[in-house]
């Protein structure tokens, strides 16, 4: 797993990710660490697509925006950072 660099003064090093999130109503929005597993938070963001929008063309519903994230300073494993944000923000199930 990727360590956060200890940088000076509260500074936070940058990681880069990608961004999946629902066009439809912005409640899916799972980070991907670079070179982290796409195609599975994609197959998840269709299936919330499927479930909470039926009918819904579900590529044009997807967006991947590449973006950076700041974990904590305190951060000793970036991917486990990134696994507690996709449970915090995954969207309810039915």
């Amino acid at each position: 797993m990727e360590m956060v660099e200890r940088l000076p003064h509260g500074m936070r090093t940058p990681v880069a990710v990608t961004y999946v999130r629902c066009a439809q109503c912005g409640a899916l929005g799972e980070l991907v660490l670079d070179g982290g597993r796409l195609d599975l938070a994609l197959a998840r963001a269709g299936d919330h697509v499927r479930e909470a929008h039926p009918g819904a063309n579900v590529p044009e519903s997807l967006r991947l925006v590449p973006d950076v994230a700041f974990p904590p300073t305190d951060c000793p494993d970036v991917g486990e950072w990134v696994a507690q944000y996709n449970a915090r923000n995954a969207p309810q199930t039915r």
